[in-house]
C-alpha cells in the first residue's frame, strides 16, 4: 500500500540554500556527506524519524519505447525541527546476479520538473534538487519515467527509489564523538514491463505440387480394360472368325476373364468376341466329325 501523507503541501524550489553547520546544511552540499547509515555501521543504532518520502508511479507497465509516464514523489517533514536542506534523487534498480542489469539508467530513464517548469534529469545518486522543508510540511515533486527502446530481451521490468536527503549527526555511543552524516528516507516503487514476443510460424495446409521436371515419386497406372470386348459379325466364315478371334489385343497384362460370346440370329458363332470357353466347343465339333466319317468308312466297306 502506498503511503499519501494528508499534510500541507509547499512548493520545491531548486536553490541550494546556504546554511551553518548548526543549521543542519552541509557545507559541501549533501553529496559530499557519508551516509549515516555508513557512519553507524559498527553499532546499527542510526535510525532517523524526521523525514518520509513516499513514490507514486502511475501505471504498473511501460513498454520499452513508450511516452514519458507521470509519477510523483513526496517528502515530508514528521519531526519538530525545521530541514534547512533537503536534497531529492531517484534511481531505478533490479535485484539480480546479471551484471547487464547492475545498471538500470541504461535502459530507465526519469526526470523532474524544476520551479520554472524545466524537466532536469535525475538518473543516479547524484543530488540535484534540494529545498527547505520546515516541519510538519510536505514537498511535492513532479516526476516522469520512461523504457528506452532498445532493451535486452529478458527486460521485465525495474524496481524504483526515490530518496530525499538532510543533513544530520550521528553520535559514538561510547565517545560520545559527533560526525556530520547525510540521513535518508526512500519512497519505493516498481513497474514491469512486457516482454517482447517472437510470432510462431503459421503451418500451412497447401500440398506442395510437383514441377513437371521433378516427375512425380508415385507411378500412375494407365486403367485399361482388363475384359476385351466383344464385337459380333455375321460373317459367314466361322472359321475365318475364330483364328481372327483367336489373339485378343488388350493393352494390360491381366489374364483375360472368358466372356461367353454372343451369338447371330440364325445361330452362327460370332466372328469376333471368341474366348478360350470356344476352344472346347471346337474340339467337340473336330472329334463328332471324325467319329461321323469314321462311321460313314465302316458302313461303306460292310456293304462292300
Amino acid at each position: 500500500m502506498k503511503y499519501r501523507p494528508a499534510v500541507i503541501t509547499a512548493a520545491a524550489s531548486v536553490a541550494l540554500l546556504a546554511g551553518t553547520p548548526a543549521a543542519g546544511a552541509a557545507e559541501g552540499g549533501l553529496d559530499s556527506l557519508p551516509a549515516c547509515t555508513d557512519v553507524s555501521t559498527a553499532y546499527g543504532d542510526y535510525a532517523q524519524r524526521d523525514l518520509k518520502a513516499s513514490l507514486d508511479i502511475t501505471a504498473d507497465e511501460l513498454a520499452p519505447g513508450g511516452d514519458w509516464t507521470p509519477a510523483k514523489g513526496t517528502l515530508t517533514n514528521l519531526g519538530r525541527r525545521d530541514l534547512p536542506e533537503v536534497g531529492v534523487h531517484a534511481y531505478p534498480w533490479l535485484q539480480t546476479d546479471d551484471p547487464e542489469y547492475q545498471d538500470m539508467t541504461k535502459f530507465v530513464k526519469v526526470e523532474v520538473r524544476a520551479q520554472d517548469g524545466t524537466w532536469q534529469p535525475v538518473n543516479g545518486m547524484k543530488t540535484v534538487v534540494s529545498a527547505p522543508l520546515p516541519s510538519g510540511q510536505t514537498l511535492t515533486y513532479d516526476l516522469r519515467i520512461r523504457v528506452i527502446k532498445d532493451v535486452p530481451v529478458g527486460f521485465g521490468g525495474s524496481e524504483f527509489n526515490f530518496t530525499g536527503s538532510f543533513a544530520d549527526v550521528y553520535r559514538f555511543p561510547d565517545t560520545g564523538k559527533e560526525v556530520k552524516c547525510a540521513a535518508e528516507a526512500i519512497g519505493y516503487d516498481a513497474f514491469h514491463a512486457p516482454r517482447p514476443t517472437t510470432p510462431k510460424p503459421t503451418p500451412s495446409s497447401a500440398q506442395p505440387t510437383p514441377s513437371a521436371s521433378q516427375g512425380s515419386s508415385t507411378p500412375t497406372a494407365t486403367p485399361t480394360s482388363a475384359h476385351p470386348t466383344a464385337s459380333p459379325s455375321t460373317t459367314a466364315s466361322a472359321s475365318a472368325s475364330a483364328s481372327a478371334s483367336a489373339s485378343p489385343a488388350s493393352t494390360t497384362s491381366a489374364a483375360p476373364v472368358p466372356v461367353p460370346a454372343p451369338s447371330s440370329a440364325d445361330g452362327e458363332l460370332a466372328a469376333t468376341g471368341g474366348s478360350d470357353a470356344t476352344l472346347p466347343l471346337a474340339a467337340a465339333a473336330g472329334g463328332l466329325a471324325v467319329l461321323g466319317a469314321g462311321a460313314v468308312a465302316f458302313a461303306r466297306r460292310r456293304r462292300g
